[in-house]
């Protein structure tokens, strides 16, 4: 389930996610107007929404959004960041218990979030408010499989905190996981849009450390993460900025 451990993780972080964090390209809109038949008269419940930043697409073109977020301190940044769409409401649930009403959403998102989430009890609560066709979207920016040597040298660093980031990396984001979840049959529905990202040092510091594995000041590997990501930005930059692909990852079905 979303764990009281999962629902806290960001704690500490909402401000440098707010700030640094990539957007969802604005392409997805469009994609999912053909593909599923998106249309601005419908609801969308964004389960795990965070700051809002994927509840902003359909935001903008004109769907009433009901945001669930567990995190207190993240939900208030995705009120300040929405604020001003009557469209947009922030509800406090999570994806197992949502609080939201049955049978009542033509779309179901999670940006960034699937991956804390119990697949079972999700599932079927995700099945309780939708109403048919029954769409869910699933969405994660994510540093492509065929790495540069900037995101090689990244995810280097990374795999120095062992343990704790695997465990992230790993969690419900297999394909065999997410075709299970959406029960596609044989054939994954997936798009990846490219996201480049041009970060200064102080970007770049910030991106990393908005991450619920990245150590903490009082961590003591801290100051080890900070003096690495460092190191690589001096490395690797130009003209005082890195060059960080990301791309975005969709995958769409029906409950």
């Amino acid at each position: 389930m979303t764990t009281p451990e999962s629902s806290t993780r960001f704690n500490g972080r909402v401000e440098n996610y707010l700030r640094y964090r990539p957007r969802y390209p604005q392409e997805i809109i469009p994609f999912l107007q053909g593909e599923i038949g998106l249309d601005s008269d419908w609801r969308v419940a964004d389960i795990g929404s965070g700051t809002g930043f994927l509840a902003e697409r359909f935001v903008r073109l004109g769907c009433d959004v009901a945001g669930v977020e567990p995190n207190m301190a993240m939900r208030a940044a995705g009120e300040r960041y929405l604020r001003g769409h009557c469209n947009y409401c922030s509800v406090d649930g999570t994806a197992e218990n949502s609080g939201l009403p049955g049978a009542s959403f033509d779309l179901v998102t999670a940006g960034q979030a699937f991956h804390w989430f119990e697949p079972v009890r999700t599932r079927e609560e995700f099945k309780r408010i939708l109403r048919p066709p029954g769409w869910v979207v699933l969405v994660w920016n994510s540093r492509p499989a065929s790495r540069s040597i900037v995101t090689q040298e990244y995810e280097s660093i990374l795999e120095e905190l062992e343990q704790d980031y695997q465990k992230v990396a790993e969690k419900n984001r297999r394909p065999e996981n997410i075709d299970r979840f959406l029960d596609n049959g044989a054939s994954l529905a997936q798009v990846r849009f490219p996201n480049l990202q041009f970060y200064t040092w102080d970007q770049l510091r910030g991106r990393a450390l908005s991450s619920s594995y990245a150590p903490l000041p009082y961590d003591q590997r801290h100051e080890w993460f900070v003096q690495a990501l460092r190191a690589l930005f001096k490395r690797r930059k130009e003209d005082g900025l890195l060059a960080f692909p990301y791309e975005t990852n969709l995958y769409w079905g029906q409950l």
